[in-house]
C-alpha cells in the first residue's frame, strides 16, 4: 500500500554517506535521473520505473549494521577512533537487500531489470544466471530485515510512503527461489533481445550517473552546441592562409575539389530527413578535408535534431588511434577559438577522452577537482567529445560494466562520427549493424561514417552524392603493383637503395608489416644513404612518435621515413613516393593517402606495393598481421594489373567491400548475439575486443626517456612511501591516476621474446607492478629514440 512521500527532513536520521541523510541522497539521485530522462525523451512512460529504481537502490542502508559502519568510518576520518580497524561482516552490505526491494516494488515487466541494476550499482553485472543464484545469502537478508523492523521501519515507511510489512513477508526462501524461476522462465521462453540489453544498460546508466552526480557539489551546466558555420568560417580562413603561402596550390585538382565537395555537402544536408534517416556517410578521397566536412555535418545535424525533437544533442567524434586524436582535437580547438575569441574552450564545450589525456574538468563556473573531475570527465559531460573507437565501442558493447556503463545514456540524441571506419575488424560488422540500428531507432542516435574506403557496414545516406566523380577525376597517385614478384628483405633493400639514390629530389615513405623488418630496413638505409632517415613504430614511445610526425609534416627537407602501419589512418603527412609491404586493399589505400595529398606537381606520386617474404621461415610478412581471407581477396582484385590509376581505386574498393561481405566470418557476431539472448553480460563484454590481443603476448613497459618521465616515476615512488596519510583516499587515487596518464606518453607494448631479452635491464616502480627501461645502463645503450629498443632478439615482432 502506497502513501504520500514526506517532503520534510524532520525526524529523519538514517544516513547514506557521512554528511548526508539517506532521504536526501535517494531523492537527489531520483531527481537527477528523472531530469536526464526527461531531457532526452518526449514520452514519460518509463519515468516511474526510473524513479522506483533510484529510490530503491540504497534501501538496504537503513540497517543498523550499515549505520554503525558509516559512523565508525566517519569518526575515524575525524581522528576520533584510534584503535585497530574494526571488522564489519556481510550484514552491513546493502545492495542485495535493496535489489530485492526493487524487485518487489517494480511492475512485472521491469522486476528482473531492477533487481540486476540495483544489485550491481557498486560493481559490474555478471552473467544473469550467476546473478540470480541467491540461496547462500538468505540468512544475511533475514538478519537485515529483522534489524530494520526493530530500528528503522517507521522512518523507511515515512520515506517511501509504503507499508513495508508486505515486502518483509515476501522475503523468504521460497519466494527468493521464485525470483530465480522467474528469470529462468523468461530466459527459456523467448530469451532476451538486443533491445532488452540496451534498455537495461540505459536504466543502469541513469542510476550510476545520478548516484555519482548527486555527490558532486555542483553539477556542470553544458552550454549550447556550436553552430556549423563556425567550421565553414574557419575553413575559409585556412584556405586563405594556404593561398597566401603558395598561390600555385589554387591550380591543384584536390584544392579545387575541396571547395566543390564542401558546397555539395551543404546542399545535401538540407535534404536530410531526420525522421526517417539515421545513417550517413562521407566517402571522399584522402586529402579532401574530411575533418571539416565531418564536423560541419555533425553540428548541422545536431542543430536540426534539436529543432525537430526539442532535445539537446551532443557530438561524439571517434577515431581508431590515439596518435591521431590530438591533431583532430587541436583542429576543433582552433575552430572554436577562431570564432569566439582566443580563450581556451572549457571542458563543457569540448572534451578529449582517451588513456593518455589528463583527467581534468572545468566549466565556466568552476574547476572541478579529484572525484568530481574524474566523474565529469569519464561521464562525457561535454557538448563535443573526441575519443577513440575503443572508448566508443566499449560504451556500446561493454554492457553492465560499472566503470563504463554510466555514460551509456550520453549516446541518446547524439551525432556519432566514426572517422576511418574501415579500421574496425570486419568480423564485428554484423553485430555492430544490429546494435547501431537499434540505437538509432530507439535512442534517436545518428551516425556519420567517414572514410576514403567505405565498407558496407550499413546502408547510408551519402552526403556527397557525386563522390564517384571526384574519385574518377583524381590523378595524384598511381599504384605500381609488384606483388607477383616475391621479394626477400635483402632484395627489397637493394631496390630501395637504388630508387632512393635515383630520386634524391623526392621524399620517401616505406611501410613494413612488422617491427623487426622495419628496423632492419631503417638501419640499412641509415648506414647506406646520406639522406635524413626517420623511423616510426609502436616501439617508439608515444611522445617521441608525435614529435616525429610533427617534424615530418613541417620539414622542408626531402626525408626518408620508415614506418609500420601505424602511419596509415589519419596521420596527416605528405610524401612523394611510397613503398608498401603487401596488405589488404584498405590498408594499401590508407598508405597511398600519405602520397602527394595536395596533388602538387605534374607527375602523380607513386605507391609501390611489394610482397615481402621472410628468408628463414619462407612466410610472407603479411601473414603475421592480417587475416588470410583479406589478403587473398586483395590478391584476387589486384590480379596482374601492373599499374592502377587513382581514378580506378574507387571501383576496386567497391569490389573489395562486396567480397568481404561475402566471405567475412559471422562466428564472433553470432556468439555475441547468443550472449545477448542469454543476458550473459560478462561473456558479452569478454567477447568484444576491438584491439586484437591474440596475435602475440604483449608486455607493457615504460621508457625512461627524459627528465620529465624520471620525475613522474619519482613522484609515484614518493606517493607510495607516504601512503594515504597526507591525503584523503579520493585525492590520493586521483593524483596517482593522473600521473599514470602522464606516464602513458612513455608506454610501449613489446613482444614476449623482446621482453625476456631486456628483462634484466628493467627497473620496477615499487608497489605499482610497473617496469621501466632506462635509456642507458652504464656505457651500454638500451633504447634509442631513432629506432626503439636495442636488442638482439631473433623474433619477428608484430607491430
Amino acid at each position: 500500500m502506497e502513501m504520500p512521500f514526506s517532503s520534510s527532513n524532520d525526524g529523519f536520521t538514517l544516513k547514506s554517506h557521512p554528511h548526508q541523510l539517506l532521504k536526501e541522497h535517494l531523492e537527489g539521485v531520483t531527481t537527477i535521473a528523472t531530469e536526464i530522462y526527461g531531457s532526452q525523451n518526449k514520452s514519460t512512460e518509463r519515468l516511474e520505473i526510473i524513479r522506483k529504481i533510484c529510490m530503491a537502490h540504497d534501501f538496504g542502508k537503513a540497517t543498523s549494521f550499515f549505520q554503525e559502519y558509516l559512523a565508525y568510518h566517519e569518526a575515524k576520518e575525524k581522528g576520533e577512533k584510534r584503535e585497530k580497524d574494526k571488522h564489519f561482516g556481510p550484514n552491513k552490505n546493502h545492495s542485495l537487500l535493496s535489489a530485492l526491494f526493487a524487485y518487489w516494488w517494480l511492475p512485472e515487466e521491469y522486476k528482473l531489470f531492477g533487481y540486476l541494476i540495483v544489485k550491481r550499482h557498486h560493481g559490474s553485472v555478471k552473467d544473469a544466471r550467476d546473478e540470480f543464484n541467491l540461496t547462500d545469502d538468505y540468512s544475511v537478508i533475514e538478519e537485515q530485515i529483522q534489524d530494520i523492523k526493530k530500528y528503522s521501519q517507521i522512518e523507511l515507511e515515512k520515506l517511501y510512503g509504503l507499508d513495508l510489512n508486505e515486502f518483509f513477508e515476501s522475503i523468504n526462501e521460497n519466494n527468493i527461489r521464485k525470483i530465480k524461476k522467474h528469470f529462468r522462465k523468461r530466459w527459456q521462453s523467448n530469451k532476451f533481445s538486443i533491445e532488452d540489453t540496451l534498455d537495461f544498460n540505459y536504466f543502469y546508466s541513469l542510476l550510476l550517473t545520478a548516484d555519482k552526480m548527486q555527490l558532486i557539489a555542483e553539477s556542470p551546466k553544458l552550454p549550447a552546441q556550436k553552430p556549423s558555420w563556425f567550421v565553414e568560417k574557419y575553413k575559409d580562413h585556412v584556405r586563405s592562409k594556404l593561398l597566401s603561402k603558395n598561390e600555385a596550390i589554387a591550380d591543384s585538382q584536390i584544392f579545387q575539389m575541396r571547395d566543390k565537395i564542401f558546397e555539395e555537402i551543404k546542399k545535401e544536408l538540407d535534404l536530410v530527413d531526420l525522421n526517417s534517416e539515421y545513417f550517413f556517410s562521407i566517402n571522399v578521397p584522402t586529402g579532401s578535408g574530411k575533418t571539416f566536412l565531418a564536423y560541419y555535418s555533425a553540428l548541422y545535424l545536431a542543430d536540426k535534431l534539436e529543432k525537430l525533437y526539442g532535445k539537446e544533442s551532443q557530438v561524439i567524434y571517434s577515431l581508431p588511434y590515439m596518435s591521431i586524436i590530438d591533431q583532430n582535437y587541436d583542429e576543433l580547438i582552433n575552430i572554436i577559438k577562431f570564432n569566439q575569441g582566443m580563450d581556451e574552450p572549457k571542458d563543457t564545450e569540448i572534451l578529449k577522452h582517451h588513456s593518455l589525456s589528463e583527467i581534468k574538468y572545468e566549466s565556466d563556473e568552476k574547476e572541478y577537482k579529484n572525484y568530481d573531475a574524474r566523474f565529469c570527465y569519464d561521464n562525457w559531460q561535454s557538448k563535443i567529445i573526441t575519443t577513440t573507437f575503443v572508448q566508443l565501442f566499449n560504451t556500446v558493447f561493454k554492457l553492465g560494466k560499472n566503470s563504463i556503463a554510466h555514460r551509456f545514456h550520453r549516446l541518446t540524441n547524439s551525432i556519432i562520427i566514426l572517422d576511418e571506419i574501415q579500421a574496425v575488424d570486419e568480423k564485428y560488422y554484423p553485430v555492430i549493424k544490429e546494435f547501431f540500428e537499434l540505437l538509432a531507432k530507439k535512442y534517436n542516435t545518428r551516425f556519420i561514417f567517414v572514410t576514403a574506403t567505405m565498407p558496407l557496414l550499413v546502408g547510408t545516406h551519402e552526403l556527397v552524392p557525386g563522390k564517384k566523380t571526384y574519385f574518377e577525376k583524381l590523378n595524384r597517385i598511381k599504384i605500381c603493383n609488384h606483388v607477383h614478384e616475391e621479394e626477400s628483405l635483402d632484395d627489397f633493400k637493394n631496390i630501395l637503395l637504388e630508387d632512393i639514390e635515383d630520386q634524391d629530389e623526392k621524399s620517401i615513405l616505406i611501410v613494413l608489416n612488422t617491427i623487426k623488418s622495419s628496423k632492419e630496413i631503417f638501419e640499412f638505409l641509415q648506414e647506406n644513404t646520406d639522406r635524413t632517415c626517420l623511423y616510426l613504430s609502436t616501439e617508439i614511445y608515444p611522445k617521441a612518435r608525435l614529435e616525429k610526425i610533427n617534424f615530418i609534416k613541417n620539414s622542408p627537407e626531402k626525408l626518408v621515413v620508415v614506418s609500420t602501419q601505424l602511419i596509415e589512418a589519419g596521420v596527416d603527412i605528405d610524401l612523394d613516393v611510397v613503398y608498401r609491404d603487401f596488405a589488404p586493399l584498405s590498408s594499401i589505400n590508407q598508405t597511398a593517402g600519405r602520397a602527394n595529398r595536395n596533388g602538387v606537381g605534374r607527375e602523380p606520386g607513386e605507391v609501390h606495393v611489394y610482397r615481402l617474404k621472410h628468408e628463414k621461415t619462407g612466410s610472407y610478412f603479411h601473414n603475421y598481421i592480417y587475416p588470410a581471407f583479406l589478403t587473398d581477396i586483395t590478391l584476387d582484385i589486384l590480379g596482374d594489373k601492373e599499374e592502377i590509376q587513382e581514378k580506378d581505386i574507387y571501383f576496386l574498393n567497391e569490389a573489395y567491400a562486396n567480397k568481404i561481405i561475402e566471405k567475412v566470418s559471422h562466428d564472433i557476431s553470432a556468439e555475441m548475439l547468443e550472449h545477448v539472448m542469454n543476458f550473459d553480460f560478462e561473456k558479452l563484454r569478454d567477447s568484444f575486443e576491438l584491439i586484437k590481443k591474440d596475435y602475440a603476448f604483449k608486455k607493457d613497459i615504460i621508457i625512461e626517456a627524459d627528465p620529465e618521465c624520471s620525475q613522474i616515476i619519482e613522484k609515484l615512488r614518493e606517493i607510495k612511501k607516504k601512503g594515504k596519510v597526507a591525503k584523503n583516499p579520493w585525492e590520493h587515487n586521483f593524483e596517482i591516476k593522473n600521473l599514470f596518464r602522464q606516464l602513458n606518453r612513455y608506454r610501449i607494448s613489446i613482444n614476449e621474446k623482446t621482453y625476456l631479452t631486456i628483462r634484466d635491464d628493467l627497473h620496477e616502480i615499487e608497489g605499482f607492478d610497473v617496469e621501466y627501461l632506462p635509456m642507458t645502463q652504464g656505457t651500454r645503450q638500451l633504447y634509442s629514440e631513432d629506432r626503439g629498443i636495442i636488442s638482439n632478439t631473433p623474433s619477428i615482432e608484430i607491430f
